[in-house]
């Protein structure tokens, strides 16, 4: 199966999503656009956890 987006605002999301897989070892055909909730809500987290200098 392949990973498909059928909105038009989540393309870069999806870039960052599979690159995150693939880093992680992780199949990123697997993905799914139910994913990108999550997904959006790392990079969040992941965004706030940088210390501001």
């Amino acid at each position: 199966t392949w990973a498909l987006q059928t909105n038009d605002y989540d393309c870069g999301l999806w870039v960052l999503a599979t690159v995150a897989a693939i880093l992680q070892g992780h199949d990123a055909m697997g993905l799914r656009e139910g994913d990108m909730p999550a997904f959006r809500q790392y990079l969040l987290t992941c965004i706030l956890s940088i210390p501001v200098a």
